[in-house]
């Protein structure tokens, strides 16, 4: 039945031949001109699944104050420079950084601010101070700490710059400062950097490195706006003295060199592989009407792109890449269709013929495609509409207008007439081929089952080595070679964001250790907690134990020449913050603590943010994650986490739509010949090269990731086409040259894919692999194995010419 209507359908469309072409010249033309109209986007989501964990942390980069930062590492390489030409400089690149696109740059922090952090800690303490810290103070109220303090402080004052110690010490006889000055160095050891303030700059051990921190205003996943502000960068960057070399840090430079390689790569094959196939077609086949199989992708990825984007609004550069090389595939049915028709007086008859093949291979592609909606990948999404589309109508370009697109051939055979009948006579199938494709696919099914999934994302990382090479240096030069793993707590209200963070504090210290977990918690707790602090603290300094403190300082005061009010500033404050700390000041810090709490607390559109650091290894992940699920709106930043996220969202996905593809290139395969043993052999070729892609992927020690996983699928599609194609063809109703078009076809998509393997892009490079292996085994089964087991288990028609 589908043989007669589509028979009738050609014949009517043939009639019409020319109100087809005008149509389709249209469409072209309207297509061309709606291209210009086409928006398109370079974000990273498009190519992530949705998934809680992924999407939060997606978020939290987007948003963070930590994932934008933009650091540049400047060193002196000339021995006759020092520092201050060094300091002098990035004071200068500091200025000359585009505001809008770097809103907030520091160099350094200034002493004054530091004593002012300082100032805002000691003006708070008795808020501050936990019961623990109490019992600290208590244990130094004696004789031998006092005695020790003040010979301490009398020597420092016989020193000229003692002058500007005597208010400390005065205010200060206990050395509480130091507590505050512990605390505040916890904090500065989450960033894992080591470095040295040097007239308020952060400067290397070694003196000859110093550092820029920048804010960036463009998120890490926007690669457009990436490359826009590393290019403004550049830029200033280019304004350095030649004895000053910088190195920039950030995730940006990742993005937009994963960009760069892969439509460098991408731009690269596609011009090998359209050289190739052009050489190739024109040896083989001689004929210059033949460039329209060719021109029939082109057109259907073209009015694809148009319809995919009144769908969906902006379409990803990422899709838009990968979807024209994935609708490559059309160019097949271009080339059976004309190979049935070239050199033949009336080639109706042989179109007709392959129109049902031709259908259904296209059939089991786009079924293959339909499981891609099942993905979490929105990207995967976009690429399953614009491949349906382009295919679909490149079967139909291919079957009702190419034929008419020939040129006519007059005298005898030609050069691809001659290649066709000495192929389609040649018996490529016999027993043993057979024997030993079985065997080897009984050997390689085995190992098949120990193919493993890529658990980190970064052995897919295109960057450069340029980056790598000065990120390595950075490392060397001030440590942090591991990101710190983040602990967010997220709120609609300051004070109970707070209070879950001090909870979550006091568990994570008893799970991993104080000195592994970072937090705002010791520094600046809650108002109910500071409340408290300040309740312990009054009945801590009773009159009785200010007199004991008065006492000794007294006693040993007069060892080294102090006099009896020395220290009156002490009690003086201790008096004071009685009267002034209520115990409310629970509120956002004001611009006075900003440098102390920008990096651990964040003001957000949705209420507030607060962060904490720990070790990014298994061990405290694990640790921290079971702390995490107990309070709500709370949530870990981890690329350990991130890492195993993906892998196991990618491999879910990858096993939903391959049962979904295995499935439909099953049922549309049945739907071609509805004849079980005719399906089964015609499902050989897609069957083997999963089966062998798989084994020879394990035995490569070749793991399976986002990239290599969309080629498996286009294996599938090419080769459940040639197994139908093959299994029709040993009906032996029609030669058709079904061997030379297959022969063609897989010869040039080799060509194409097989450069993919020397891509710089790790991800290209491991989808040219995948193509080659997989490729390679479906047109081995097709043509040496496929004949033989038609001839074996299926009854045969006899041959027409």
């Amino acid at each position: 039945m589908f043989d007669k209507y589509a028979g009738l359908l050609y014949d009517y469309l043939t009639r019409k031949k020319r109100l087809v072409q005008l149509i389709l010249i249209f469409i072209i033309v309207v297509s061309l001109a709606a291209l210009y109209f086409v928006e398109y986007e370079s974000s990273m989501d498009n190519i992530l699944p949705q998934n809680e964990v992924l999407s939060r942390s997606m978020e939290f980069f987007r948003n963070s104050n930590i994932a934008g930062k933009v650091v540049v590492s400047m060193e002196l390489t000339s021995p006759e420079k020092d520092v201050n030409d060094l300091l002098r400089e990035i004071d200068l690149l500091a200025a000359s950084l585009d505001k809008n696109l770097f809103p907030e740059v520091a160099v350094g922090i200034s002493e004054s601010a530091f004593a002012r952090d300082m100032d805002v800690m000691l003006k708070n303490l008795p808020e501050l101070a936990s019961a623990g810290e109490m019992s600290q103070i208590d244990a130094l109220i004696n004789k031998e700490h006092i005695s020790s303090k003040l010979h301490d402080a009398y020597l420092q004052l016989l020193k000229p710059q003692g002058i500007l110690l005597n208010s400390t010490f005065r205010s200060d006889p206990l050395g509480m400062r130091m507590m505050v000055f512990e605390k505040l160095k916890s904090l500065s050891s989450s960033t894992g950097y080591e470095m040295e303030i040097k007239d308020g700059h952060f400067v290397s051990r070694d003196g000859r490195h110093a550092m820029l921190i920048a804010k960036s205003a463009v998120a890490v996943t926007d690669s457009e706006g990436s490359r826009k502000m590393l290019d403004s960068l550049k830029k200033n960057l280019e304004g350095l003295p030649e004895y000053i070399r910088a190195d920039v840090v950030c995730g940006h430079t990742h993005t937009v060199s994963n960009e760069k390689l892969i439509k460098r790569d991408i731009v690269l094959i596609s011009l090998i592989a359209a050289v190739a196939m052009l050489l190739l077609y024109g040896w083989v086949i001689r004929d210059v009407s033949a460039v329209t199989i060719f021109m029939i992708p082109v057109v259907a990825i073209l009015i694809s792109v148009v319809l995919s984007y009144l769908f969906f609004g902006k379409l990803s550069y990422w899709v838009i890449g990968l979807g024209s090389t994935v609708a490559g595939i059309a160019t097949d049915y271009g080339t059976h269709v004309y190979f049935a028709a070239q050199g033949k007086s009336d080639p109706s008859t042989f179109v007709k013929h392959v129109i049902k093949p031709v259908c259904f291979g296209a059939l089991t592609s786009i079924a293959i495609f339909i499981a891609f909606f099942f993905s979490r990948i929105k990207g995967y999404n976009q690429l399953a509409v614009v491949t349906i589309i382009s295919i679909i109508l490149s079967t139909l370009i291919s079957i009702f207008v190419l034929p008419h697109l020939m040129l006519k051939k007059d005298g005898g055979p030609s050069f691809a007439d001659r290649i066709t009948k000495k192929l389609e006579n040649m018996n490529l199938s016999s027993g043993l081929t057979v024997l030993f494709w079985f065997f080897l696919t009984i050997v390689l099914t085995y190992f098949s089952f120990h193919v493993e999934f890529e658990r980190d994302i970064k052995n897919i990382d295109g960057t450069e080595k340029v980056i790598i090479d000065a990120e390595k240096r950075f490392q060397k030069t001030w440590g942090g070679e591991k990101t710190p793993a983040v602990l967010v707590v997220n709120s609609t209200d300051y004070e109970d964001a707070l209070e879950k963070n001090e909870k979550i504090y006091r568990d994570a210290v008893l799970a991993i250790g104080k000195d592994k977990f970072t937090s705002i918690s010791p520094l600046w707790p809650s108002a109910k907690t500071k409340k408290e602090n300040l309740g312990q603290w009054k009945n801590f300094w009773t009159e009785q134990r200010k007199q004991r403190l008065r006492t000794l300082l007294l006693q040993e005061g007069k060892k080294y020449n102090f006099s009896e009010n020395a220290f009156a500033p002490f009690f003086a404050n201790l008096e004071a913050a009685n009267e002034n700390n209520k115990g409310d000041a629970g509120g956002f810090p004001d611009e006075s603590g900003k440098s102390l709490f920008e990096r651990f607390v964040q003001k957000t559109d949705n209420g507030y943010r607060l962060i904490s650091f720990f070790p990014d290894t298994k061990e405290y992940v694990d640790s921290i994650n079971e702390i995490s699920r107990q309070y709500p709106d709370t949530y870990l930043v981890s690329s350990t986490v991130l890492s195993s996220t993906l892998s196991e969202a990618v491999s879910e996905d990858l096993k939903l739509m391959t049962w979904i593809a295995a499935i439909s290139v099953i049922v549309m395969t049945y739907l071609c010949f509805f004849n079980i043993r005719e399906t089964l052999i015609a499902l050989m070729p897609p069957l083997t090269s999963i089966l062998w892609l798989f084994g020879l992927m394990a035995l490569l020690g070749i793991s399976i990731n986002a990239a290599n996983m969309i080629a498996g699928v286009l294996v599938i599609g090419l080769n459940s086409d040639y197994g139908i194609f093959m299994t029709f063809r040993s009906r032996k109703e029609m030669n058709t040259g079904t061997i030379t078009a297959i022969t063609l076809c897989t010869v040039t998509t080799l060509i194409g894919v097989g450069v993919l393997i020397f891509a710089k892009h790790p991800a290209l490079s491991s989808v040219g692999i995948t193509m080659v292996i997989g490729l390679g085994a479906g047109f081995f089964s097709s043509v040496m194995v496929v004949p033989k087991l038609c001839e074996l288990f299926v009854k045969k028609t006899g041959m027409k010419l």
